[in-house]
């Protein structure tokens, strides 16, 4: 169930929405989950989280075809009661730095604010920036966050991108893929990714990709935009990165299984856990 608590308060010149979703996010009540301990499995129960939200409004009116709306910027996320998971989903939102996820929101609507000061707009059009956050895996030792985020700040259409993070939640540490591959195993992994790629495609062995693509010289390249899932390693590309906007999203899964001769030591410990875990439930 979910309960919302609406709150309107003026503060800065802004109009604050505070929306706080109580319902408790329990992936699983069994007591087998597992984590690691040397190379054995242990019983472990996974992660429970509620959902927050926060959004703030924009007190200038804004007017587009005849229709009166306003400027909002808002983000979803989800709180862990362990404040050290807390700064890692933190991290998924906060990527220029800001100090906490109020600025964050009230960074866009001072933006919003200044332009139309600036520009001296009566009935200027209205902004958007929605975030919203969430787990696409939750096991004892990993998990994996998406952050997707869509923002429109004026022009003929808004901007959206997903944004993975891995973390090794035993330690409390971003996880970048060469935990998982080895730096001399590479080359072999992104073959084996590109070949997953083209048949995604519908593109034979020896079709170019320097037509309709924007990998360099034609080449093909990992997103750098990475994440592990039940089956496989994600690999996520965002408009732009390499196809136009209107061709949207690309998104490609390497199965575990091509790829276990590939992995490191500990990247075997990991997704071993991760195969037990999934096992056990």
């Amino acid at each position: 169930m979910l309960i919302s608590i609406f709150k309107r308060v003026y503060q800065s010149g802004f109009l604050v929405l505070g929306i706080v979703g109580v319902f408790a996010c329990q992936n699983n009540q069994k007591e087998n989950p597992l984590t690691s301990n040397g190379n054995t499995a242990v019983a472990k129960d996974t992660l429970s989280y509620s959902m927050d939200s926060l959004r703030i409004l924009s007190p200038y009116i804004a007017s587009h075809e005849d229709q009166m709306d306003t400027s909002y910027a808002e983000v979803i996320y989800p709180k862990f009661e362990d404040s050290s998971l807390n700064q890692l989903v933190d991290q998924t939102i906060l990527l220029e730095g800001e100090p906490d996820i109020k600025t964050y929101v009230n960074n866009f609507i001072e933006g919003y604010g200044n332009f139309v000061e600036e520009n001296n707009l009566n009935y200027p059009i209205a902004w958007t920036k929605s975030t919203k956050v969430g787990l696409i895996l939750n096991t004892p030792r990993l998990i994996c966050i998406k952050n997707g985020t869509y923002e429109y700040s004026g022009g003929a259409h808004g901007n959206f991108f997903e944004n993975l993070s891995v973390f090794d939640i035993e330690n409390n540490r971003k996880l970048e893929l060469n935990a998982f591959i080895s730096d001399n195993k590479m080359k072999e992994f992104t073959k084996i990714a590109e070949n997953i790629f083209r048949t995604k495609e519908g593109l034979s062995d020896t079709s170019s990709l320097a037509n309709g693509y924007f990998f360099e010289n034609g080449n093909f390249s990992l997103a750098a935009n990475y994440g592990i899932t039940k089956d496989g390693f994600l690999f996520h590309y965002n408009p732009y990165e390499i196809k136009p906007y209107a061709e949207g999203t690309t998104s490609i899964v390497i199965p575990y299984a091509q790829v276990d001769d590939l992995l490191t030591q500990k990247g075997k410990l990991y997704i071993d856990n991760l195969k037990a875990y999934f096992h056990s439930i």
